[in-house]
Protein backbone atom coordinates (compact mmCIF):
# COMPACT_ATOMS: atom_id res chain seq x y z
CA UNK A 1 0.00 0.00 0.00
CA UNK A 2 1.37 3.36 -0.66
CA UNK A 3 2.40 6.24 1.36
CA UNK A 4 1.51 9.76 1.05
CA UNK A 5 3.71 12.33 1.84
CA UNK A 6 5.96 11.00 4.34
CA UNK A 7 9.19 12.93 5.27
CA UNK A 8 12.48 11.37 4.30
CA UNK A 9 13.77 10.78 7.22
CA UNK A 10 11.37 8.24 8.18
CA UNK A 11 11.04 6.16 5.05
CA UNK A 12 15.85 6.32 4.00
CA UNK A 13 18.08 3.95 5.71
CA UNK A 14 20.43 5.89 7.73
CA UNK A 15 22.95 5.34 10.58
CA UNK A 16 21.96 6.94 13.71
CA UNK A 17 23.51 7.91 17.24
CA UNK A 18 23.84 6.61 20.24
CA UNK A 19 22.31 8.89 22.85
CA UNK A 20 20.05 8.83 26.39
CA UNK A 21 16.67 6.98 25.84
CA UNK A 22 13.98 8.97 23.91
CA UNK A 23 11.34 10.17 26.83
CA UNK A 24 8.02 10.77 25.31
CA UNK A 25 4.49 11.54 27.37
CA UNK A 26 1.62 9.74 25.71
CA UNK A 27 -2.00 11.44 26.33
CA UNK A 28 -3.72 8.60 27.65
CA UNK A 29 -6.80 10.51 29.21
CA UNK A 30 -9.45 9.23 27.36
CA UNK A 31 -8.97 6.10 29.34
CA UNK A 32 -11.45 7.96 31.58
CA UNK A 33 -14.54 6.65 30.66
CA UNK A 34 -15.32 3.74 28.04
CA UNK A 35 -12.94 2.07 26.48
CA UNK A 36 -13.00 2.48 22.43
CA UNK A 37 -10.77 2.58 19.36
CA UNK A 38 -8.43 5.04 20.34
CA UNK A 39 -8.09 3.55 23.88
CA UNK A 40 -7.17 0.45 21.92
CA UNK A 41 -4.36 2.80 19.80
CA UNK A 42 -3.17 4.49 23.06
CA UNK A 43 -2.79 1.38 25.19
CA UNK A 44 -1.41 -1.17 22.63
CA UNK A 45 1.18 1.81 21.59
CA UNK A 46 2.28 2.56 25.23
CA UNK A 47 2.92 -1.41 25.39
CA UNK A 48 4.99 -1.49 21.97
CA UNK A 49 6.75 1.82 22.18
CA UNK A 50 8.14 0.47 26.31
CA UNK A 51 8.93 -2.98 24.57
CA UNK A 52 11.65 -0.93 22.61
CA UNK A 53 15.34 -0.30 23.97
CA UNK A 54 16.20 3.35 24.20
CA UNK A 55 12.55 4.19 24.74
CA UNK A 56 10.50 5.98 28.10
CA UNK A 57 7.19 6.57 28.29
CA UNK A 58 5.33 8.47 30.15
CA UNK A 59 1.63 8.02 30.26
CA UNK A 60 -0.56 11.50 30.71
CA UNK A 61 -3.67 10.13 32.16
CA UNK A 62 -6.97 11.72 34.29
CA UNK A 63 -7.84 11.43 37.84
CA UNK A 64 -8.68 7.75 37.83
CA UNK A 65 -5.68 5.42 37.85
CA UNK A 66 -6.05 3.50 34.26
CA UNK A 67 -6.46 0.03 34.84
CA UNK A 68 -5.91 -0.93 30.97
CA UNK A 69 -1.63 0.43 30.71
CA UNK A 70 0.69 -1.84 30.72
CA UNK A 71 2.59 -3.14 33.61
CA UNK A 72 5.99 -1.91 32.53
CA UNK A 73 9.39 -0.86 34.41
CA UNK A 74 9.48 1.83 31.63
CA UNK A 75 6.11 2.83 31.81
CA UNK A 76 5.45 5.63 34.24
CA UNK A 77 2.04 7.19 34.75
CA UNK A 78 1.16 10.95 35.43
CA UNK A 79 -1.90 11.04 36.90
CA UNK A 80 -3.70 15.04 36.47
CA UNK A 81 -7.19 16.29 37.56
CA UNK A 82 -8.46 15.87 34.43
CA UNK A 83 -12.20 13.86 34.88
CA UNK A 84 -15.07 12.64 32.75
CA UNK A 85 -16.66 16.51 33.32
CA UNK A 86 -13.83 17.29 31.31
CA UNK A 87 -14.23 15.00 28.45
CA UNK A 88 -16.62 17.15 26.14
CA UNK A 89 -14.87 19.60 23.67
CA UNK A 90 -15.52 22.52 25.92
CA UNK A 91 -14.12 21.49 28.87
CA UNK A 92 -11.55 19.11 27.47
CA UNK A 93 -10.10 22.72 25.49
CA UNK A 94 -10.46 24.92 29.13
CA UNK A 95 -8.29 22.12 31.02
CA UNK A 96 -5.75 21.50 27.87
CA UNK A 97 -4.93 25.35 27.82
CA UNK A 98 -4.90 25.78 31.80
CA UNK A 99 -3.34 22.46 32.72
CA UNK A 100 -1.55 20.69 29.87
CA UNK A 101 1.37 22.68 29.41
CA UNK A 102 2.32 22.19 32.79
CA UNK A 103 2.32 18.57 32.83
CA UNK A 104 4.15 18.26 30.04
CA UNK A 105 6.87 20.35 31.33
CA UNK A 106 6.63 18.28 34.72
CA UNK A 107 7.09 15.11 33.11
CA UNK A 108 10.89 16.82 31.57
CA UNK A 109 10.56 14.56 28.34
CA UNK A 110 11.59 15.37 24.85
CA UNK A 111 8.56 14.54 22.78
CA UNK A 112 4.33 15.33 23.67
CA UNK A 113 2.11 12.73 21.62
CA UNK A 114 -1.70 14.32 21.55
CA UNK A 115 -3.18 11.35 20.58
CA UNK A 116 -6.91 12.20 20.50
CA UNK A 117 -7.36 14.37 17.25
CA UNK A 118 -6.64 17.84 19.12
CA UNK A 119 -4.50 18.21 22.40
CA UNK A 120 -1.38 20.24 21.89
CA UNK A 121 -1.54 23.15 24.27
CA UNK A 122 -0.28 26.88 23.46
CA UNK A 123 3.52 27.23 24.19
CA UNK A 124 3.64 23.39 23.95
CA UNK A 125 7.25 23.18 25.96
CA UNK A 126 8.63 20.35 24.23
CA UNK A 127 7.67 19.00 20.25
CA UNK A 128 4.55 17.98 19.65
CA UNK A 129 2.87 14.71 17.10
CA UNK A 130 -0.96 14.91 16.70
CA UNK A 131 -2.72 11.85 15.70
CA UNK A 132 -5.93 12.18 13.98
CA UNK A 133 -7.95 9.49 13.80
CA UNK A 134 -10.72 10.30 11.93
CA UNK A 135 -13.17 13.99 10.65
CA UNK A 136 -16.17 12.09 12.25
CA UNK A 137 -17.54 14.70 14.33
CA UNK A 138 -16.61 17.65 11.81
CA UNK A 139 -18.97 15.50 8.91
CA UNK A 140 -22.01 15.13 11.23
CA UNK A 141 -21.72 17.53 13.90
CA UNK A 142 -25.69 17.54 15.00
CA UNK A 143 -24.42 13.89 16.58
CA UNK A 144 -21.80 14.46 18.42
CA UNK A 145 -22.31 18.42 19.20
CA UNK A 146 -24.86 19.65 22.11
CA UNK A 147 -24.55 23.06 20.72
CA UNK A 148 -22.37 26.08 18.42
CA UNK A 149 -19.85 26.60 21.43
CA UNK A 150 -19.22 22.99 21.57
CA UNK A 151 -18.63 22.49 18.22
CA UNK A 152 -16.83 26.00 17.59
CA UNK A 153 -14.23 24.65 20.60
CA UNK A 154 -13.55 20.89 18.85
CA UNK A 155 -13.05 23.11 15.48
CA UNK A 156 -10.64 25.13 16.85
CA UNK A 157 -8.80 22.27 18.83
CA UNK A 158 -8.11 20.21 15.82
CA UNK A 159 -6.95 23.08 13.84
CA UNK A 160 -4.53 24.46 16.40
CA UNK A 161 -3.44 21.67 17.50
CA UNK A 162 -2.55 20.70 13.80
CA UNK A 163 -1.02 24.17 13.54
CA UNK A 164 1.24 23.93 16.77
CA UNK A 165 2.14 20.08 15.79
CA UNK A 166 5.66 19.25 14.98
CA UNK A 167 4.42 16.05 12.85
CA UNK A 168 0.50 15.00 12.38
CA UNK A 169 0.02 11.39 12.29
CA UNK A 170 -2.95 10.05 10.51
CA UNK A 171 -4.10 6.25 11.18
CA UNK A 172 -4.98 6.10 7.33
CA UNK A 173 -4.30 7.70 3.79
CA UNK A 174 -7.88 8.77 3.49
CA UNK A 175 -7.87 11.05 6.57
CA UNK A 176 -4.44 12.16 5.61
CA UNK A 177 -6.19 13.40 2.56
CA UNK A 178 -8.51 14.77 5.03
CA UNK A 179 -5.81 16.78 7.35
CA UNK A 180 -4.37 18.86 3.93
CA UNK A 181 -7.96 19.61 2.39
CA UNK A 182 -9.64 20.48 5.66
CA UNK A 183 -6.85 21.82 7.68
CA UNK A 184 -4.23 23.38 5.02
CA UNK A 185 -1.37 21.37 6.99
CA UNK A 186 2.00 21.28 5.22
CA UNK A 187 2.03 18.09 3.63
CA UNK A 188 5.42 17.07 4.12
CA UNK A 189 4.73 17.10 7.72
CA UNK A 190 2.04 14.62 8.04
CA UNK A 191 2.54 10.97 7.38
CA UNK A 192 0.19 8.09 7.63
CA UNK A 193 0.70 4.99 9.48
CA UNK A 194 -2.00 2.68 10.55
CA UNK A 195 -2.77 1.09 13.38
CA UNK A 196 -2.05 -2.46 14.23
CA UNK A 197 -4.06 -5.78 15.10
CA UNK A 198 -2.90 -8.19 17.38
CA UNK A 199 -2.71 -11.97 16.23
CA UNK A 200 -5.43 -14.84 16.64
CA UNK A 201 -6.02 -15.80 20.05
CA UNK A 202 -5.10 -19.56 19.79
CA UNK A 203 -7.22 -20.68 22.81
CA UNK A 204 -10.56 -18.66 21.31
CA UNK A 205 -13.48 -21.34 22.22
CA UNK A 206 -15.46 -21.25 18.43
CA UNK A 207 -18.80 -22.44 18.89
CA UNK A 208 -19.77 -26.06 18.12
CA UNK A 209 -20.79 -27.14 14.84
CA UNK A 210 -24.30 -27.61 15.61
CA UNK A 211 -24.62 -23.66 16.46
CA UNK A 212 -26.87 -21.74 13.97
CA UNK A 213 -24.61 -19.75 11.61
CA UNK A 214 -23.82 -16.28 12.04
CA UNK A 215 -23.02 -13.01 10.51
CA UNK A 216 -21.07 -10.74 13.47
CA UNK A 217 -21.18 -7.28 13.17
CA UNK A 218 -19.12 -5.50 16.00
CA UNK A 219 -18.12 -1.73 16.20
CA UNK A 220 -21.02 -0.15 18.12
CA UNK A 221 -24.50 1.47 17.22
CA UNK A 222 -23.48 5.39 16.38
CA UNK A 223 -25.63 5.94 13.17
CA UNK A 224 -22.61 6.82 11.11
CA UNK A 225 -22.21 2.50 11.55
CA UNK A 226 -25.32 2.43 9.78
CA UNK A 227 -27.06 -0.63 11.43
CA UNK A 228 -30.10 0.32 9.01
CA UNK A 229 -28.82 -0.71 6.47
CA UNK A 230 -27.67 -4.08 8.17
CA UNK A 231 -30.61 -4.90 9.02
CA UNK A 232 -32.38 -4.22 5.68
CA UNK A 233 -29.29 -6.46 3.81
CA UNK A 234 -30.67 -9.40 6.72
CA UNK A 235 -34.16 -9.07 6.10
CA UNK A 236 -33.64 -9.27 2.45
CA UNK A 237 -31.80 -11.90 2.82
CA UNK A 238 -34.19 -14.04 5.36
CA UNK A 239 -36.74 -13.17 3.08
CA UNK A 240 -35.50 -14.26 -0.48
CA UNK A 241 -33.22 -17.32 1.15
CA UNK A 242 -35.06 -18.36 4.49
CA UNK A 243 -33.60 -18.10 8.22
CA UNK A 244 -30.73 -20.05 8.03
CA UNK A 245 -28.34 -18.02 9.36
CA UNK A 246 -28.57 -15.45 12.41
CA UNK A 247 -27.52 -12.02 13.12
CA UNK A 248 -25.05 -11.19 15.88
CA UNK A 249 -23.98 -7.50 17.34
CA UNK A 250 -21.60 -6.59 19.87
CA UNK A 251 -23.83 -4.60 22.83
CA UNK A 252 -27.16 -4.19 24.05
CA UNK A 253 -30.62 -3.73 22.45
CA UNK A 254 -31.42 -0.54 24.34
CA UNK A 255 -28.43 0.90 22.62
CA UNK A 256 -29.74 0.90 19.74
CA UNK A 257 -32.84 3.70 20.50
CA UNK A 258 -30.28 6.47 19.55
CA UNK A 259 -29.59 4.44 16.10
CA UNK A 260 -31.69 5.53 13.00
CA UNK A 261 -33.23 2.26 12.00
CA UNK A 262 -36.30 1.34 10.42
CA UNK A 263 -37.40 -1.33 13.69
CA UNK A 264 -35.67 -4.01 14.86
CA UNK A 265 -35.91 -7.70 13.10
CA UNK A 266 -37.47 -10.55 14.75
CA UNK A 267 -36.03 -11.59 18.24
CA UNK A 268 -35.42 -14.91 16.90
CA UNK A 269 -32.75 -13.72 14.19
CA UNK A 270 -30.55 -11.07 16.16
CA UNK A 271 -28.85 -11.82 18.86
CA UNK A 272 -27.40 -9.18 21.09
CA UNK A 273 -23.98 -10.30 22.50
CA UNK A 274 -23.36 -7.69 25.07
CA UNK A 275 -20.11 -6.14 25.77
CA UNK A 276 -17.89 -8.96 25.69
CA UNK A 277 -14.08 -9.41 26.33
CA UNK A 278 -10.79 -9.65 23.67
CA UNK A 279 -11.21 -13.56 23.86
CA UNK A 280 -14.57 -14.04 23.87
CA UNK A 281 -14.73 -11.50 20.64
CA UNK A 282 -11.94 -13.47 19.30
CA UNK A 283 -14.23 -16.72 19.79
CA UNK A 284 -17.34 -15.04 17.54
CA UNK A 285 -14.85 -13.98 15.20
CA UNK A 286 -13.60 -17.36 14.42
CA UNK A 287 -16.86 -18.92 14.52
CA UNK A 288 -18.70 -16.29 12.49
CA UNK A 289 -19.61 -17.13 8.79
CA UNK A 290 -18.53 -13.28 7.84
CA UNK A 291 -17.84 -10.17 9.66
CA UNK A 292 -20.73 -7.46 7.76
CA UNK A 293 -19.59 -3.74 8.06
CA UNK A 294 -21.60 -1.51 6.09
CA UNK A 295 -20.27 1.91 7.81
CA UNK A 296 -21.28 5.29 6.21
CA UNK A 297 -17.83 6.92 7.84
CA UNK A 298 -14.36 5.16 9.24
CA UNK A 299 -11.42 6.55 9.88
CA UNK A 300 -9.91 2.78 10.07
CA UNK A 301 -11.95 0.26 10.86
CA UNK A 302 -10.07 -1.76 13.20
CA UNK A 303 -13.28 -4.80 13.20
CA UNK A 304 -12.25 -5.26 9.43
CA UNK A 305 -8.61 -5.83 10.36
CA UNK A 306 -9.57 -7.93 13.77
CA UNK A 307 -11.67 -10.33 11.85
CA UNK A 308 -9.11 -10.76 8.95
CA UNK A 309 -6.62 -12.04 11.81
CA UNK A 310 -9.11 -14.44 12.86
CA UNK A 311 -9.79 -15.94 9.54
CA UNK A 312 -13.32 -14.14 9.49
CA UNK A 313 -14.33 -13.45 5.82
CA UNK A 314 -15.00 -9.90 5.72
CA UNK A 315 -18.04 -8.23 3.93
CA UNK A 316 -17.40 -4.19 4.05
CA UNK A 317 -18.50 -1.24 2.71
CA UNK A 318 -16.82 0.42 -0.02
CA UNK A 319 -16.61 3.74 2.04
CA UNK A 320 -13.97 6.10 3.33
CA UNK A 321 -11.21 3.79 4.76
CA UNK A 322 -12.16 0.52 4.83
CA UNK A 323 -11.07 -0.27 0.76
CA UNK A 324 -7.82 1.01 2.12
CA UNK A 325 -7.93 -1.71 5.07
CA UNK A 326 -9.56 -4.58 3.25
CA UNK A 327 -7.62 -3.89 0.23
CA UNK A 328 -8.38 -7.42 -2.05
CA UNK A 329 -8.60 -9.75 1.12
CA UNK A 330 -12.27 -8.88 1.72
CA UNK A 331 -15.39 -7.92 -0.51
CA UNK A 332 -16.51 -4.43 -0.79
CA UNK A 333 -19.87 -3.50 -1.61
CA UNK A 334 -22.66 -0.43 -1.54
CA UNK A 335 -23.68 -0.03 1.97
CA UNK A 336 -26.99 1.37 0.25
CA UNK A 337 -27.49 -1.76 -1.93
CA UNK A 338 -29.51 -4.23 0.54
CA UNK A 339 -30.37 -6.62 -2.61
CA UNK A 340 -26.75 -6.77 -4.03
CA UNK A 341 -25.36 -7.32 -0.03
CA UNK A 342 -28.09 -10.23 0.46
CA UNK A 343 -26.37 -11.45 -2.59
CA UNK A 344 -22.81 -11.12 -1.19
CA UNK A 345 -23.85 -13.00 1.85
CA UNK A 346 -25.55 -15.78 0.26
CA UNK A 347 -22.53 -16.54 -1.76
CA UNK A 348 -20.34 -16.52 0.78
CA UNK A 349 -21.92 -17.96 3.21
CA UNK A 350 -22.98 -20.63 0.29
CA UNK A 351 -19.61 -21.48 -1.01
CA UNK A 352 -17.28 -23.16 1.07
CA UNK A 353 -14.18 -22.40 -1.39
CA UNK A 354 -14.98 -18.27 -0.93
CA UNK A 355 -14.82 -18.35 2.34
CA UNK A 356 -11.53 -20.20 2.66
CA UNK A 357 -9.64 -17.99 0.43
CA UNK A 358 -11.55 -14.95 2.06
CA UNK A 359 -9.94 -16.66 5.15
CA UNK A 360 -6.49 -17.08 4.02
CA UNK A 361 -6.25 -13.49 2.29
CA UNK A 362 -7.27 -11.84 5.10
CA UNK A 363 -4.62 -13.09 7.00
CA UNK A 364 -2.21 -12.50 4.70
CA UNK A 365 -3.95 -8.70 4.69
CA UNK A 366 -3.73 -8.65 8.37
CA UNK A 367 0.03 -9.61 8.76
CA UNK A 368 0.97 -6.49 6.98
CA UNK A 369 -0.50 -4.62 10.14
CA UNK A 370 1.25 -4.89 13.44
CA UNK A 371 1.41 -3.09 16.71
CA UNK A 372 5.02 -3.54 16.55
CA UNK A 373 5.32 -1.84 13.18
CA UNK A 374 2.80 0.89 13.86
CA UNK A 375 5.21 1.72 17.00
CA UNK A 376 8.48 1.69 15.25
CA UNK A 377 7.12 4.03 12.76
CA UNK A 378 5.69 6.52 15.15
CA UNK A 379 9.25 6.24 17.02
CA UNK A 380 10.53 7.41 13.92
CA UNK A 381 8.11 10.29 14.29
CA UNK A 382 9.36 11.08 17.48
CA UNK A 383 12.50 11.46 16.61
CA UNK A 384 12.23 13.60 13.64
CA UNK A 385 9.68 15.72 15.67
CA UNK A 386 12.77 16.15 18.32
CA UNK A 387 15.08 17.13 16.11
CA UNK A 388 17.81 14.42 16.96
CA UNK A 389 18.45 10.63 16.07
CA UNK A 390 18.84 8.78 19.27
CA UNK A 391 19.08 4.72 18.18
CA UNK A 392 22.72 2.98 16.58
CA UNK A 393 20.88 1.20 13.85
CA UNK A 394 20.98 0.76 10.09
CA UNK A 395 17.62 0.29 8.41
CA UNK A 396 15.37 0.96 5.45
CA UNK A 397 11.43 0.14 6.28
CA UNK A 398 8.04 1.09 4.84
CA UNK A 399 5.48 3.03 7.57
CA UNK A 400 2.58 1.12 6.62
CA UNK A 401 1.92 -2.01 4.61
Amino acid sequence: MAMEGTDALLCRAETCVVSRALRVMVDARMLVGAFGGIARYVTRLVDKLAEQDGMEIVALCGAETPSQLPERENVAVAMTNFSRRDRGAIGRLRWEERNLAQAIRNAEVDVFHATWNTGIPAKCPVPAVLTIHDFIPWHSPDQYFSGRLDRWCYGHSMRSSCRRAARVVTVSNYVRREVLDRLGADGDHVVAIHNGVDGADADAVVPPPGERPYVLCVGGFERRKNLTGVFEAMERYWKRFGHDMELRLTGDAHQLLDCDRPHLPRGGDVRFLGAIGDRALAAQYAGARLLLMLSRDEGFGLPVLEAMAHGCPVVAAATTALPEVVGDAGILVQPADADGVADVIRRVHGDAALRKSLAERGRARAGLFGWDRTARSLREVYEAAAGAVRRSVTREEAMCP
